[in-house]
């Protein structure tokens, strides 16, 4: 049996491979899916709608020579304002309404060097009535989960200071981002 990756382009130019498991019978090869950890970690990164290069820096390596897992929580942070600015662009006044960061579950899977090339996928899993579920993943490039995160944001007005319910344009702006409904 032997793994291929055939690369498939996306209209953002990023390149995704799908693995195929091929099982060779004489000259002719058939392609078969099977129940492969490959299989259900590509298609489980495959479901992240929102994808950020981060780059190591040096001082993010601490003594045993990998990532520091406070840092990944930087990574996490910068990848969520950059979900946010790709999907409402100049659409919220973060001085005004913002979302904060109520609550956070961070679980380590494997040490990041200094050398990996890794990015942050994220996605929206629930809105409610005040606040969005969070899922984010560090993954390497050959699509190694370094890190998972599940974290609830609430919407909170600063002048008021008060939580608000997520206005409509914003649930709107997302399902279409995520090609969901919520």
């Amino acid at each position: 049996m032997k793994i291929r990756k055939i690369p498939l382009y996306r209209p953002a130019g990023s390149i995704k491979f799908c693995v195929f498991l091929c099982k060779y019978a004489g000259d002719s090869a058939t392609l078969q899916w099977k129940n492969h950890p490959l299989l259900s970690l590509m298609e489980e990164v495959e479901t992240y709608s929102h994808l950020t290069p981060v780059q190591i820096r040096f001082n993010d390596i601490d003594i045993m020579g990998h990532v520091n897992n406070a840092v990944h929580q930087y990574y996490y942070d910068y990848a969520r304002l950059q979900y946010f600015r790709d999907v409402f662009g100049r659409l919220i006044s973060w001085n005004e309404q913002a979302l904060v960061l109520a609550s956070i579950h961070v679980n380590y899977e494997e040490p990041i060097g200094l050398d990996e090339q890794i990015e942050v996928h994220t996605r929206i899993t629930r809105i409610g009535n005040k606040s969005i579920g969070m899922s984010q993943k560090i993954v390497n490039t050959h699509t190694k989960v370094k890190s998972y995160s599940e974290s609830v944001l609430v919407g909170y007005d600063r002048k008021k200071g008060a939580t608000f319910s997520i206005p409509q344009e914003w649930r709107e702006r997302i399902s279409w981002f995520e090609h969901a409904r919520f």
